[in-house]
């Protein structure tokens, strides 16, 4: 995600310092998707109840190397119900998530079936948000199950990832999703108001959407039937090896291209004076990821126009851009979010525990963006001295605090608010990535980048597996180097 607070830093952290303000109190890599969990969804959007009404087939693949007696699945909407203990956003953007005032929103899974019959099913998690299901005989490594569920979900009045606002309704995280399965138990982490507190696997999805005939659907995937009446419109979508998947309804112009490796670069809008300059910046950012790094993971790219709080937000194959954006800094988004179809779509990591890891180097990687492409008129030099400035600022401001602290090797619940976790996730982490390439140079550094996403393709990565990586590419030890500057060792001053 990229937070629109990160741009402005140095504003509001200046302002913060005239007025005293308090503090903002694994699927396998290269995984064959035959050998991957297929998801069949198909749901239909209620507009005026605003409401999906939906049917999910799960062939639940185990691919871990224990016997499984239970599955059990993230309900990230329950975090929008009423009464949820764990708020999607932070007390201090209410007013600004939810402009016609708190509405909530949620979602029931009123049956669970096995073999076509009723399978034991039961709420847990830390607030009733994980849905876990009892299997009849364990199962082995290697095997697979089919799961059929019903569900239903309101959706919230809000500019969230997932919310109905004005003219577009996001639909991020509406669906049970599989818990990843690891260290012997499920991770069920909660939903966290600041962050990205998702962590899944890679599956092969088709999703079929039914919604009234004025919306268009920006899909995760490419769309491969579409069906267009005078009342309702359906389409079906499809894309493998996916950590997720997300849509977005609106009524959007569109606009589109195609690299010369084949991939539709679409860019949906309903409030832009210049679309074409969108477009050119989520096509050159395919174009230039896929250089540096590797090839873009999938066939289409969607890039959306939309109501949301932040700056943007990344699901596979299509990203949230926040229409409360303008200009330069909404183009910037829009490169950040085309970042992470590389580093969280194509290389996934928990980012509830390491939330730098995919959030240091997209920032890292819209910098290198602009060093590629200076038809931009943005510099590295600015960027980085930005991001050492901003940097510098915070800690001054916060440094006397008996809970300070610049550790980035911490999970979500641990920073103090959602300043801190930019700070430490998106700035320090950018500065962090700027040292690394200065300390072993350029040619292993964009070969490390390459290890990195080639070696865990469709994987998850982690801090010791970036590591790993660039230790390979550099013929240096470099497990020092990660740690210091994760573990908050490292003092870091602007020039």
């Amino acid at each position: 995600m990229h937070n629109a607070q990160r741009t402005i830093l140095l504003s509001i952290l200046m302002l913060s310092l005239i007025m005293a303000a308090a503090l903002f109190s694994g699927c396998s890599p290269n995984g064959d998707s035959q050998k991957l969990s297929s998801y069949t969804i198909d749901v239909t959007y209620n507009d005026n109840q605003k409401a999906l009404a939906g049917k999910m087939t799960l062939d639940y693949r185990n691919n871990y190397d224990v016997e499984l007696g239970e599955l059990a699945f993230h309900l990230y909407p329950a975090a929008y119900r009423e009464g949820a203990r764990f708020k999607p956003v932070d007390t201090q953007d209410i007013a600004q998530a939810y402009p016609n005032g708190e509405n909530f929103g949620g979602i029931t899974v009123p049956s669970v079936l096995l073999g076509g019959k009723e399978a034991e099913h039961r709420l847990g998690g830390q607030d009733d948000d994980i849905l876990y299901v009892t299997l009849k005989n364990a199962l082995m490594p290697g095997a697979s199950v089919k799961i059929e569920m019903t569900f239903n979900v309101s959706i919230p009045n809000m500019r969230h990832r997932f919310g109905w606002f004005d003219k577009t309704v996001n639909l991020g995280n509406f669906y049970p999703i599989a818990c990843v399965y690891e260290n012997g138990a499920f991770v069920t982490d909660p939903y966290y108001a600041w962050g990205d507190p998702f962590y899944s696997e890679c599956a092969n999805y088709t999703v079929s959407i039914t919604a009234p005939a004025k919306f268009t659907a920006a899909t995760s995937g490419r769309v491969e039937t579409e069906y267009a009446g005078t009342e309702h419109v359906k389409s079906t979508s499809v894309i493998e090896k996916a950590r997720d998947f997300a849509v977005v309804l609106g009524e959007f112009s569109q606009k589109e291209a195609v690299t010369s490796d084949g991939v539709k670069v679409l860019y949906y809008y309903h409030d832009d004076p210049t679309p074409e300059l969108s477009l050119a910046a989520a096509l050159d950012s395919v174009k230039t990821f896929s250089n540096l790094f590797g090839g873009y993971p999938y066939k289409t790219f969607s890039t959306v126009q939309t109501a949301f709080l932040n700056g943007g937000m990344e699901y596979p194959g299509l990203t949230y851009i926040s229409d409360r954006l303008s200009g330069e800094l909404y183009r910037e988004v829009i490169i950040h979010e085309a970042a992470h179809q590389w580093w969280y779509g194509g290389v996934g990591n928990n980012q509830v525990k390491h939330a730098w890891v995919d959030e240091a180097l997209a920032e890292y990687s819209t910098t290198l963006f602009y060093e590629k492409n200076p038809s931009y008129n943005v510099t590295y030099n600015k960027r980085i001295a930005d991001a050492l400035s901003n940097y510098t600022i915070y800690c001054d401001l916060y440094k006397n605090r008996p809970d300070f602290s610049t550790s980035m090797n911490r999970r979500l619940p641990d920073f103090r608010g959602a300043l801190e976790y930019t700070c430490m996730t998106y700035i320090k982490g950018q500065i962090m990535m700027d040292s690394l390439r200065a300390n072993i140079g350029d040619e292993a550094f964009f070969a490390g980048l390459k290890n990195y996403f080639s070696d865990n393709l469709y994987g998850v990565g982690s801090p010791e597996l970036l590591c790993a990586a660039f230790e390979t590419a550099s013929k240096k030890q470099l497990a020092p180097f990660f740690t210091a500057w994760a573990d908050g060792k490292i003092q870091v001053f602007a020039n």
